[in-house]
């Protein structure tokens, strides 16, 4: 059996090997990433929980946890996907080599995050993986650069709040293990324990992309390099998700914080709001994108909010639920950037004005993002609908009716965005200089139908994610979720996964006997049906996805922004920058300035 220490340095190898490999053949570096992704999986898969190791000498600091096992899992499948379909895509890429040495030690950080037991090892390993990303994002367009510094800012901001509340910890309590510091925290003061709590938070929500620390993932998803965007989406923002799930179920939050309303203390309250909020702001940002790649990060923020409001609930089925929601949209959002990744691989442009028809061409693709967006969008019978309904179940149970409806709102809406791209980049009438696209090498399809099949196959048996999940649960002393089987039970009720595939799988049967049966009509070019037969020439067409859904956006067009109001801060301080630049600098006229200063305060005293 391999040890979580022996992972690591195979990682910190592999990180080396994949560089120098890269400087000889290119392709070599993303084989290293999936070889060790897979060996990871293998290392992993079944290895028992609760198992405490040290690292390089130091006692302690690693715990296995079935919370560290579930994310380790996600994380690894999402790489192996990512790191087979770069075989192929790293032709595309700058600086090959570092991109995929990079890439092996952001997996490398990552796991080390959810192996840790020691909050320094953790904010250790953190960095190591946010600062690999950070590298990785300038390779993509032009505009990454302005993109990083959002990274920066942001990803500062949310790791020295962290960092301040561990070193409070430490002079309380003389330890750094979470577990046993979770052991003594209900016996602090009220005011205390507020204060680390979200000092500790505040890592986990902004990488999380939730509101109001959310406006780094436009600008770094939209502009990372194509396949990287995969695994900031699918993958990276799951580090917040498990800092967060991890503070809430290691520290006895229901007994530290008062009751709220209806079970659920005020801190709870608190984040389920910021849910609902990210929910909103997500969901009707994404509707207004016009490039792809930006549309899903902002689908990221909305999606981060199901995941907040599931695990801040502390209910058995809306906890649950949200953990259930980190691997939907962990494989939703693999599946929809890879077949972005794909889509421009062939055209080169995320704009989805630019493109239309690629159905034709691009098939493997299409279904790829049809079941992404599907998932995402909580349609059964993939495995999106079963945290969504899970979620539901929970909100409704605890008569949290108005957070409910903000759920709804962000479902009905996350089929609107995801339609968009659908109906904009593969559907519609082919550009003529798109009319020798090819799908993408086998190399690049045989990851996005494996997440393709995993996400029908967890959505129809989803009895092993289940398991991990519930397991998670009991560690932490929680009521696990109640199924047997294919079937999953609440107190209202109960649904079965096998019957509704059953359902749909005897609906689309009958609907394909049907078109089969039905005499076929005559094909004509799709020219025709805009032209009613006439013979054009040289004509130019307008996209539809352009103004998609303009009577929605006027209704928010003039809408405040976070980002906006970040930048009016920023400049405010530059200002105040350049004002103390200029009262340093040996002028007469600065000299004149504190001259009158000073006498202004010596008359001030005198008087």
């Amino acid at each position: 059996m391999q040890s979580l220490q022996s992972l690591i340095i195979y990682l910190a190898v592999g990180t080396l090997i994949g560089y120098f490999l890269s400087k000889i053949n290119k392709h070599l570096g993303p084989i290293v990433l999936f070889a060790l992704s897979i060996f990871g999986l293998y290392a992993l898969w079944g290895m028992p929980t609760g198992v405490t190791e040290s690292l390089f000498g130091f006692e302690g600091v690693l715990k296995f946890t079935a919370l560290s096992k579930y994310l380790s899992i996600v994380t690894l499948i999402v790489f192996a996907c990512y790191g087979f379909f770069n075989i192929s895509w790293i032709s595309k890429a700058k600086r090959p080599a570092a991109f995929n040495a990079l890439s092996i030690l952001t997996l490398l950080g990552t796991l080390g995050v959810f192996f840790s037991a020691h909050l320094i090892v953790l904010y250790i390993f953190w960095e190591i993986a946010v600062l690999a990303s950070l590298f990785i994002v300038p390779m993509g367009k032009e505009e990454s650069r302005k993109a990083t510094i959002w990274y920066v800012v942001i990803s500062s901001i949310g790791t020295y709040l962290f960092l301040y509340g561990v070193f409070m910890l430490y002079e309380r309590y003389g330890t750094f293990d979470i577990f046993e510091i979770a052991q003594h925290i209900q016996n602090a003061s009220t005011g205390f324990r507020w204060a680390v709590v979200l000092l500790l938070l505040a890592a986990g929500i902004a990488k999380s992309g939730i509101f109001p620390l959310h406006v780094w993932l436009r600008n770094v998803h939209g502009n990372a390099p194509d396949t990287f965007s995969a695994v900031l989406s699918g993958q990276l923002v799951k580090m917040g998700s498990y800092l967060i799930a991890l503070i809430l179920s290691v520290f006895p939050i229901a007994n530290m914080f008062s009751e709220f309303y209806n079970g659920v203390n005020i801190l709870s309250y608190i984040l389920i709001w910021l849910g609902n909020i990210s929910i909103l702001v997500g969901t009707l940002m994404a509707i207004k994108q016009n490039d792809m790649k930006m549309l899903i990060a902002y689908s990221t923020v909305a999606n981060g909010g199901y995941i907040l409001i599931g695990l801040a609930m502390l209910h058995q089925v809306g906890y649950a639920g949200g953990l259930f929601h980190v691997i939907n949209h962990a494989l939703a959002a693999t599946m929809i950037f890879l077949s972005f990744a794909a889509v421009v691989y062939r055209t080169g442009t995320t704009k989805i004005d630019e493109m239309g028809g690629l159905i034709h061409r691009m098939p493997v693709t299409f279904v790829t993002y049809l079941v992404g967006i599907i998932s995402l969008a909580g349609i059964p019978p993939t495995s999106g609908f079963i945290s969504k309904w899970m979620i539901f179940q929970a909100l409704v149970s605890k008569g949290m009716f108005v957070t409910e409806m903000f759920v709804f709102i962000g479902s009905i809406g996350s089929f609107l965005y995801v339609f968009r791209p659908l109906a904009g980049v593969f559907l519609g009438q082919l550009k003529s200089k798109h009319k020798e696209v090819k799908e993408v090498p086998i190399i690049m399809q045989i990851p996005m139908i494996i997440l393709v099949a995993l996400t029908v196959l967890w959505g129809v048996f989803p009895q092993q994610v289940l398991v991990w999940i519930t397991n998670v649960q009991k560690e932490f002393g929680m009521k696990p979720f109640e199924f047997e089987g294919t079937v999953l039970k609440t107190s209202m009720g109960y649904w079965d996964t096998w019957i509704v595939f059953v359902m749909f799988a005897v609906g689309f049967t009958i609907a394909a006997v049907i078109y089969m049966l039905m005499p076929k009509g005559k094909k004509i070019p799709l020219e025709d049906q805009y032209t009613s037969g006439e013979f054009l020439h040289n004509y130019d067409l307008y996209h539809y996805a352009t103004k998609f859904y303009a009577f929605l956006e006027r209704e928010y067009e003039g809408h405040p922004s976070f980002e906006d109001w970040y930048l009016s801060i920023v400049n405010a301080l530059k200002a105040f920058g350049k004002f103390v630049d200029y009262l340093a600098r040996r002028t007469a006229s600065a000299y004149i300035f504190w001259a009158a200063i000073v006498l202004a305060l010596i008359m001030w005293v005198r008087w």
